[in-house]
């Protein structure tokens, strides 16, 4: 039994800390995009305006094509990269995120 607290417990924390600095919203967006590697960062591509979670490997493939993105947009808050003289790291303005899209190829 307290095993199955201990995880649960476990669970809650992983949730709350990967949600934290996450502004959630139930907006889902969908546009019609032509994919330019160059707008590539190690984490994705920025796509008018928001920025889409899709691995490099798979940005190669589609590089040069027009694609429809769809998805579930979240905020993700900017950091304040000095605060009581630490120096922080990330992105100090908020950023429309796509975690999850969904991607059709409409135009090879």
């Amino acid at each position: 039994m307290k095993i199955l607290r201990l995880l649960f417990l476990l669970t809650l924390l992983t949730q709350h800390s990967l949600l934290q600095g996450q502004d959630k919203t139930n907006s889902k967006v969908s546009f019609v995009t032509k994919i330019d590697i160059r707008q590539a960062t190690k984490d994705g591509i920025y796509l008018n305006g928001y920025f889409a979670n899709i691995p490099y490997d798979e940005l190669q493939k589609l590089n040069g094509k027009t694609v429809r993105i769809s998805g579930k947009v979240t905020i993700v808050k900017g950091l304040k990269h000095y605060n009581d003289g630490i120096v922080r790291q990330g992105r100090e303005e908020d950023t429309k995120h796509i975690f999850k899209p969904k991607i059709k190829i409409v135009d090879k």
